[in-house]
């Protein structure tokens, strides 16, 4: 190496300012690229308030940033970088949305569809933008310009004269809603509890739903079969009916010959009634009689008699006649 003194000191700025250089520009470019993000664009009708730098999010996660906005045409062109374990799909939606009051905003990005996002681009027709102040202001003014001011201040006298006549009811009215609300407020926490147990109700019957649609499959079985025995039941009752009138038919058409019948049936049984007790009697008296002569005569040729039981009765009968049995 050469001494100091010796050294050419053109030769070392140059290099110096080389190295420097080198210096700067890497550190632009690792300031610049986004190294584990992919870059996307998304096309808008208007900036929505966005600006450059502000947050990308998925899903409620930050994932990237807006790294360019411009116009293009008549719609804004907003780049973005994302993470590369992300991706989109051929549906993805992108919106404008207001993160804070003072007005800060963020892209809230949703991956949707399957296979990639054709041209890296979310079109004019997937995207999203917060309602605008300027537009509300402009509709309003042409709405107000196509308004009759005249029939305006008419319309308006005739109300501000109803209200004047009506406010002693209006006074009434206002107070009964001002007491309302106040009851409502101090009936809050039992409102809660109420909307409680009507969410909890809720999930019980959606989680007794296969049971209640079970119940009612069964019901429908049980509705079915009462009905084929209320058809059963009424086949009957016509059937009873029509065997009604058959006999009755029958009855009119031998009325003259059972009435003759019933009466000889009654006098007989009649005169059975009458001679009971002697009939009781005979049949006393009768049975030893026959016992002593089946005696005497049944064990020889000398007097044979064959009656067979019950044309004359024995002891047994009288035995049963008389109760003692």
């Amino acid at each position: 190496m050469k001494p100091m003194n010796e050294r050419d000191p053109l030769r070392i700025g140059i290099i110096t300012l080389i190295v420097i250089g080198l210096i700067g520009a890497g550190v632009v470019v690792l300031s610049v690229a986004n190294f584990g993000t992919k870059t996307y664009t998304a096309v808008l009708e208007h900036t929505a308030g966005l600006r450059k730098g502000e947050d990308v999010q998925v899903h409620g996660v930050n994932s990237g940033k807006v790294t360019g906005i411009e116009l293009e045409d008549d719609h804004v062109l907003v780049t973005f970088a994302l993470d590369s374990g992300i991706d989109l799909g051929d549906r993805s939606t992108a919106t404008v949305k207001v993160a804070t009051l003072l007005g800060s905003h963020y892209l809230e990005v949703d991956p949707k569809g399957s296979g990639s996002l054709a041209g890296e681009q979310i079109p004019l027709d997937r995207t999203d933008v917060p309602y605008n102040l300027q537009d509300v202001i402009e509709e309003g003014s042409d709405a107000l310009d196509e308004l009759d001011p005249e029939l305006l201040a008419k319309a308006l006298t005739s109300m501000a004269g109803t209200l004047g006549a009506s406010q002693d009811e209006i006074g009434p009215a206002l107070e009964g809603v001002a007491r309302l609300s106040e009851v409502i407020s101090k009936r809050s926490g039992q409102v809660g509890d109420l909307l409680e147990s009507t969410r909890k109700v809720t999930d019980q019957l959606s989680d007794s739903s296969q049971d209640i649609v079970g119940l009612m499959k069964q019901a429908n079985l049980v509705i079915s079969e009462i009905t084929a025995r209320r058809e059963a039941i009424h086949r009957l009752l016509v059937e009873t009916t029509e065997l009604s009138r058959a006999i009755t038919a029958v009855v009119k058409s031998t009325d003259g010959k059972l009435q003759p019948a019933l009466k000889d049936i009654k006098a007989v049984l009649a005169t059975l009634n009458s001679q009971d007790v002697k009939l009781t009697t005979l049949l006393e008296n009768m049975a030893p009689a026959v016992r002593y002569v089946a005696n005497a005569t049944g064990s020889g040729p000398f007097l044979p008699l064959y009656l067979k039981p019950p044309a004359i009765p024995g002891d047994d009968t009288t035995c049963k006649l008389q109760g003692a049995c």
